[in-house]
């Protein structure tokens, strides 16, 4: 697992440039954001004046899922790709105020996110909170990253968001990718198998 703490990239944070994950924090109402972020955030607000809603219903929207998977349905892992840190009521503190010994594992390839995680990221004693460094395009290399922390034996909740230099159609082939690897550490069965094939059918 990368240790955020050891990465050789660059991870300090520019306080006078303005970063999309803090400018997202600053809608909704956050306080890990700088003068900057609030300026371009208020910025686009004097261009679409509903961008403060659009951010808070996304985080309600992300709460209630969360809250639904960690409560009523107990699932007790969690893999979230592309975190969006800093932002306000993360996937383990929502996870873990409902379910404590919940599991949960952030990746992001973001060279700042590791500086924010490392003030952000504080998980409950009972359960596990875990971030690494990967793409993903990358599938295999977030799976080595995530088994220390989440057992791919039981089920894994997973967010994931495309990235915006991405297609939609290249974000497809990135998840349809990583389903197949989850397919073949779980249940012994290729991807192209009849089992994989009938698992993959819906996507």
């Amino acid at each position: 697992m990368s240790d955020p703490h050891s990465s050789p990239r660059p991870t300090r944070v520019r306080s006078d440039i303005a970063h999309n994950a803090r400018v997202w924090n600053h809608w909704p109402g956050g306080k890990d954001n700088y003068p900057v972020d609030r300026a371009v955030g208020d910025r686009v607000t004097s261009m679409y004046p509903s961008i403060g809603e659009v951010a808070r219903a996304d985080r309600a929207f992300l709460g209630r899922v969360v809250r639904h998977l960690a409560g009523d349905v107990e699932a007790g892992q969690f893999l979230d790709i592309g975190t969006g840190l800093p932002t306000a009521d993360n996937t383990h503190e929502v996870a873990q105020h409902t379910a404590p010994a919940a599991r949960i594992v952030y990746v992001d390839n973001d060279p700042i996110v590791p500086t924010h995680a490392r003030a952000l990221i504080i998980s409950s004693p009972e359960g596990a909170t875990e971030y690494i460094e990967a793409d993903a395009p990358n599938p295999e290399e977030i799976l080595r990253g995530i088994e220390p922390v989440l057992d791919l034996k039981k089920p894994v909740a997973r967010r994931s968001r495309p990235s915006s230099a991405g297609t939609r159609q290249h974000y497809l082939n990135i998840n349809y990718t990583a389903a197949g690897l989850l397919i073949e550490k779980v249940t012994g069965h290729t991807y192209e198998s009849e089992v994989g094939r009938r698992i993959l059918r819906p996507l």
